[in-house]
């Protein structure tokens, strides 16, 4: 009897260990997608801020560009404009660069959240 009991005991603790591990699991995972979302969001923000600041950097040299014609100073305007169209191709690199990063970071939250959903079955 004794050692029915103790058998009973041992299962019920292994039971609850095994459950107690399964919440900590469920926890960590829904910390990892929050995580996920947070680094997102940042990251959609980092991108705006680039975006604004390349906007105005490329608008400043426009404007250089504008007043360089103005006053007749063409070799400076040239200059202006290749400094122009190498700013901007580097922008559009960085651009689709943080894209990709973006996308490869909504790929990652959306495979969390798929075993998120296995492990919950």
């Amino acid at each position: 009897m004794k050692k029915v009991l103790i058998s009973v005991v041992c299962l019920v603790f292994l039971f609850s260990l095994t459950g107690v591990s399964l919440a900590i699991a469920e926890e960590t995972v829904k910390q990892e997608i929050q995580s996920d979302k947070e680094a997102i969001q940042a990251q959609k923000q980092e991108m705006k801020e680039s975006a604004t600041t390349a906007k105005s950097e490329e608008k400043a040299l426009r404007q250089e560009i504008k007043s360089a014609r103005a006053s007749g100073d063409t070799a400076k305007a040239a200059e202006l404009k290749q400094t122009l169209k190498a700013e901007h191709k580097e922008n559009v690199q960085d651009r689709k660069s943080d894209k990709k990063a973006l996308h490869a970071a909504k790929k990652e939250l959306k495979q969390d959240k798929k075993a998120a959903r296995r492990a919950g079955r």
